[in-house]
């Protein structure tokens, strides 16, 4: 089966009461491209919704070697969040942390299991992993999503008032996780 290119052009309608964010409304285009998960452009779309600000950019390059996956940056240019979701090496990771020495990384995986894996792994090999977090959601949610998800769709998302929990109506079909955090 061929792994094709998929434009997702999603409405959203945000509510995240820790961030102070109600009702807001915007239309986001994500783009799967050959060769890449649908789970990872899943979670790219995820990590917008958890970290939302007005200067979050989806796939925007860092002028680095490395290009986030969601980014977002400060008036003079440099990264003050740099997100990275799915496969992350941890020499990527090392790199990413030493040059940007302000710079506030979030890693985004699918599953709780995978999350502390790559944490446990990461702590003892980067430099200044207290500038690290680590996000996940519960066994199953990316596919319950991807079922969802395929052109063109109305979300409703619901980020609860301490980040705990994420709950997304697509289309009228709820799917709801809980937000695994690592520090």
């Amino acid at each position: 089966m061929l792994a094709l290119k998929l434009q997702l052009v999603l409405d959203v309608r945000l509510h995240h009461a820790a961030l102070g964010v109600h009702d807001l409304r915007e239309r986001v285009f994500l783009t799967k491209k050959r060769g890449e998960s649908l789970d990872h452009v899943l979670m790219k779309f995820l990590s917008w919704l958890l970290f939302y600000h007005p200067d979050l950019r989806i796939e925007v390059p860092a002028d680095q070697h490395y290009k986030p996956d969601l980014v977002r940056f400060d008036e003079r240019g440099a990264p003050l969040q740099w997100v990275d979701c799915g496969q992350t090496a941890i020499k990527k990771l090392d790199r990413i942390a030493s040059r940007n020495r302000k710079t506030l990384i979030d890693i985004v995986k699918p599953t709780e299991r995978e999350l502390r894996l790559f944490k446990d792994a990461a702590d003892s090999k980067i430099s200044r992993p207290e500038r690290v977090r680590y996000f996940a959601f519960r066994d199953g949610f990316l596919d319950e999503l991807a079922e969802l998800i395929h052109s063109r769709h109305e979300v409703e998302a619901t980020v609860d008032g301490d980040a705990e929990a994420l709950e997304l109506t697509v289309d009228g079909t709820v799917v709801a996780s809980r937000i695994v955090r690592l520090r």
